[in-house]
């Protein structure tokens, strides 16, 4: 089932006096979901069925090409908020 262009549900939130968005798409061909949040940078997570959030990409640029981004608290929090059970960056 192809992902549809827009989301399902759009939960905005103040989180360290920083506007954030989450985007929430429940129809998509590799996922159960996936949420792309929206703050200074993004970050998209693709969901499995046992709520699970795999990291799929993020705008946030490293030194070392092959370490992933080291994801920040209030993502982390606002993730768990949404129902999400485990992270894997």
């Amino acid at each position: 089932m192809p992902r549809t262009q827009t989301p399902d549900r759009i939960k905005r939130e103040k989180v360290e006096g920083k506007e954030t968005k989450a985007f929430i798409y429940h129809s998509d061909p590799e996922y159960s979901s996936r949420i792309e949040v929206e703050r200074e940078e993004r970050w998209e997570f693709g969901i499995d069925g046992e709520a699970v959030a795999e990291l799929l990409s993020t705008s946030v640029v490293t030194d070392d090409l092959l370490v992933e981004p080291e994801l920040p608290e209030w993502l982390v929090e606002s993730l768990l908020g949404l129902g999400i059970e485990e992270i894997e960056a």
